[in-house]
């Protein structure tokens, strides 16, 4: 029996995961901070796993390597959220998006890469985001908390490969789970930024409308998993496939002048022709698929 160890998995995309790999016959060690908060299910063993601790990383990949003997899935998802506009954010509020979104998937990669290295097998999804792929205004740092992570993970595939070992980027895009009643937006309610700040609101508000469940994603990373990362990054959601294929083809200035345009009627109706369907009013591109 194969095992996976995957972080963040008392809510949203990590549960559906643990669930989905226990499914197809996986052992599932599912780290939370809460242990007991994580769903019971045949296959599943919990774990409490806190991705900011040092201490509790080494610990819980000690115990999960004690118990199973060998780690073939490692899955880090745990992550927290935050909008902001770069003048307007607590700097202390944008350590700890980066404790947990890119410190916490390190130290959970280096004290599990070395049993992977020396079996010379092994596989590490790392959940970014679309928003590891491109930018948007006031969503600066939580980009560049996933931006991180995808730089080191590509690095990663090209050290690790010689060893037999593989490497994912998962994109989702704007996806149902519990973190949009977690994300915190540093925006007084006078701040200056309020077209930008606005239209991010509307574009998640427009996805959020029937969108993506978060079992797609549970879904897109064990297919990831059992192709062997092949395609390296892998956009999941029809709003991320549309957002990573038009940012691909444009400039970083094009991307900015698009994005910044002034005018709310001119800008919905650019990137309605820009990216191929009207990404800003409901109801979400997942619903509309579906029917």
């Amino acid at each position: 029996m194969q095992t996976a160890l995957i972080t963040g998995t008392s809510t949203g995309i990590g549960r559906e995961t643990a669930l989905h790999f226990a499914r197809q016959g996986y052992r599932v060690f599912a780290g939370a901070r809460d242990p007991d908060s994580v769903e019971r299910l045949a296959g599943i063993v919990p774990k409490r796993l806190d991705v900011d601790n040092d201490d509790g990383v080494r610990a819980c990949v000690a115990e999960v390597l004690s118990e199973a003997g060998a780690i073939d899935v490692l899955v880090n998802n745990a992550g927290i959220g935050m909008s902001s506009a770069v003048e307007l954010a607590p700097l202390k509020r944008v350590r700890a998006v980066f404790e947990t979104n890119f410190y916490g998937a390190v130290r959970m990669m280096q004290a599990v890469l070395p049993s992977m290295r020396e079996r010379r097998s092994g596989m590490v999804v790392n959940v970014t985001s679309v928003m590891g792929h491109l930018t948007l205004g006031c969503h600066g740092f939580y980009a560049a908390s996933k931006f991180a992570l995808a730089a080191v993970s590509e690095s990663l595939a090209m050290e690790m490969r010689p060893f037999g070992v593989r490497v994912a980027i998962i994109e989702p895009g704007v996806i149902l789970t519990p973190i949009w009643s977690k994300v915190e937006a540093w925006m007084p309610p006078d701040h200056p930024y309020q077209l930008v700040f606005r239209r991010l609101r509307r574009l998640f508000d427009a996805q959020r409308d029937g969108g993506t469940p978060a079992e797609i994603v549970a879904q897109a990373i064990y297919d990831a998993v059992q192709e062997g990362g092949a395609k390296i990054r892998y956009p999941v959601g029809l709003d991320a496939e549309a957002f990573v294929k038009v940012r691909d083809r444009m400039t970083a200035a094009e991307w900015v002048e698009l994005l910044s345009e002034p005018d709310e009627e001119r800008f919905v109706a650019r990137a309605a022709k820009v990216f191929g369907a009207d990404l800003y009013n409901p109801p979400s591109l997942y619903k509309r698929a579906a029917g």
